[in-house]
């Protein structure tokens, strides 16, 4: 798994933690007990499926997944930037060709996040830089996300490699995410906002839990000889 995937588990490990605590709370509303119960499942075959994903990709080098995983954390900040630019000019078209939202980054392939970034860019080289600095991204951060999607892009896998990414594991999980994405937006959420009356300190503490806090990974060095 990479880091947002990771990100959005340790979320979603938290929910579940407090849903368990409060369990007099969560059985105000059975359903929602049950879409934890449900959540709690799919967390545990994650976790499973992710050690054996582990095991396959014993041939990636560090370099290669240390620049995807600062890619993707590169692309839902940008992409959230430029959302926020084109939310406040009106632009529906614009939003919709940068909505990269963390729950949608973590479920992406290489070849995918690859492609978004490369729209997410150019978006970005449509706007004044400070426009987007208002947003909070600067003409550094810009360059720093560039260079991580030229240097990626540039990398060129192995067939083994080509291999994994479509792999039983892989796949599997991309599906129990977006499983688990899909129950937390139209169940659990929905059903939640019933506890600011309810239940209130259940409520905080679900609010909380549920939001996925991604780090970015250190920038790897690019390699002397240019390959990874």
């Amino acid at each position: 798994m990479n880091i947002i995937q990771n990100s959005v588990l340790a979320s979603y490990d938290l929910m579940i933690i407090e849903a368990k605590k409060d369990s007099v709370a969560t059985a105000l509303i059975p359903n929602f007990q049950k879409g934890m119960t449900r959540l709690e499942e799919i967390k545990n075959e994650i976790e499973g499926l992710a050690v054996e994903q582990a095991k396959d990709l014993t041939g990636i080098t560090d370099d290669k997944k240390a620049t995807l995983d600062h890619l993707s954390a590169d692309l839902i900040d940008v992409a959230g930037a430029l959302h926020s630019y084109a939310n406040g000019k009106g632009d529906n078209i614009l939003m919709a060709k940068v909505d990269y939202r963390t729950n949608r980054v973590h479920t992406m392939k290489q070849a995918d996040i690859i492609h978004a970034s490369g729209i997410v860019l150019e978006e970005a080289g449509k706007v004044p830089a400070e426009a987007l600095a208002d947003e909070g991204i600067t003409a550094e951060e810009v360059a720093g996300f560039t260079a991580d999607y030229n240097h990626f892009k540039g990398v060129t896998s192995s067939k083994r490699e080509a291999i994994i990414d479509r792999t039983d594991h892989t796949d599997r999980i991309a599906e129990l995410f977006a499983e688990a994405a899909d129950l937390k937006k139209n169940t659990l959420d929905r059903l939640a906002t019933q506890f600011q009356r309810k239940a209130p300190t259940f409520y905080n503490k679900y609010k909380a839990a549920a939001t996925v806090i991604h780090k970015h990974t250190s920038k790897p060095a690019a390699p002397a000889n240019g390959k990874v």
